[in-house]
């Protein structure tokens, strides 16, 4: 992020790739997000704005639409072979044993041993989350498993291993569910030392690869290897894997974000890119209009109709918003110094937690100045 800031002179062109990217958005006040500040020092220093990236935004989106940038297309040099497998079951013992459906399990046994015609060679296993299972239930109830001394998430880091919490690190030796009192553990998501573990009875003797934050693998050979990775933490093959499987995609869609799209599609465009010309990408328990628009490479048409949907709603990039969080009392004083004629309207304010709450301002892009100037005379 701080690289938009760099002193220098006489500046030819400012790139900024993969602006979806939530590691852009700058966590401390006053969050300014790298994209925004380089439509500032482009302004400022008249040079060239390259906003680039395998995924368009709407925030980018909507920047095309309004004239600010121009529509720049290269020429595709390779076409994805991405295969959809929503609402397909596994017929195979080893491939449900893997929670994968038959025809990903042939495609990672095919590109193994060759047998498709193709180069045999290493297969990537993109998955959610790292660990062996980072979260767990009550039998019971189904209640997510939290640590009864810190309230953190319970999950096991290996095999046999008892439940220890994420935060604390204290083993569940006594755990008792809060709502039921059940005693009694079950897997919710699989990580992926527990996935690798799967694939390795599916596939035996095949060498594992786990590539995650705990384990970092740049480069692989072209020798073939089962390569289960988190995403974002996939190394490069030698010539390419020779088969992608995309699992986890439902979980990854569950997240409550409003960028919960775009993020997927960046995910998934990446770990495609890694395949071998030719190579089948498996994209698993994923349907709609998502899943179509990354089987077809359409990417900037879901961008424009996902700007769409957001003007309907009237959400970000279509509309600004101003985020006050206090107490009550606090909040309803700056929302109520702002006058109403400035804004489209105003949600909440809602419990943040026992003390805060939080009041969020929608207005128009002309109105910004003054929005923010009432919020913090009001503030100040």
């Amino acid at each position: 992020r701080s690289v938009v800031y760099a002193p220098a002179e006489r500046m030819g062109m400012i790139a900024v790739w993969e602006d979806s990217d939530p590691l852009h958005a700058e966590p401390l006040s006053p969050y300014v997000h790298t994209r925004d500040a380089a439509l500032v020092r482009q302004e400022l220093e008249g040079c060239a704005l390259v906003v680039s990236g395998l995924v368009r935004s709407a925030e980018a989106q909507r920047l095309v639409e309004l004239g600010w940038l121009r529509d720049v297309a290269p020429e595709r040099v390779v076409t994805p072979k991405v295969v959809l497998t929503a609402n397909q079951q596994a017929t195979e013992d080893v491939a449900r044993a893997a929670r994968i459906p038959s025809i990903a399990w042939r495609a990672a046994r095919d590109a193994l041993s060759g047998d498709s015609g193709r180069p045999k060679g290493p297969v990537l296993v993109q998955v959610a989350r790292p660990g062996y299972v980072p979260q767990l239930a009550c039998v019971s109830c189904g209640q997510a498993a939290r640590c009864n001394r810190c309230e953190g998430p319970l999950g096991q880091t290996r095999a046999g291993a008892t439940p220890s919490c994420g935060w604390c690190g204290a083993l569940a030796t006594d755990w008792k569910c809060d709502r039921c009192e059940g005693r009694r553990f079950r897997m919710v998501s699989l990580g992926s030392g527990r996935t690798a573990e799967e694939l390795g009875r599916a596939f035996p003797g095949t060498r594992i690869i786990v590539a995650d934050g705990d384990h970092p693998v740049q480069r692989i050979g072209s020798a073939p290897a089962l390569v289960v990775a988190t995403r974002g933490a996939e190394p490069i093959a030698e010539g390419g894997f020779q088969a992608v499987l995309l699992l986890d995609g439902e979980r990854m869609l569950a997240r409550e974000t409003l960028h919960v799209a775009e993020d997927c599609l960046r995910w998934w465009s990446s770990a495609a890119t890694l395949a071998a010309p030719g190579a089948p990408t498996v994209l698993v328990g994923v349907s709609g209009a998502l899943a179509r628009a990354f089987a077809t490479g359409r990417l900037v048409d879901f961008a424009r109709a996902e700007l769409t949907d957001r003007r309907e709603l009237r959400f970000p990039p279509a509309v600004r918003l101003a985020s006050v969080t206090g107490t009550e009392e606090a909040v309803q004083g700056v929302i109520g110094a702002v006058d109403p004629g400035l804004l489209i309207d105003v949600l909440g304010p809602a419990p943040v937690d026992e003390r805060l709450v939080r009041g969020i301002l929608r207005f128009e892009y002309a109105r910004g100045a003054e929005v923010a100037a009432a919020v913090r005379a009001a503030v100040v």
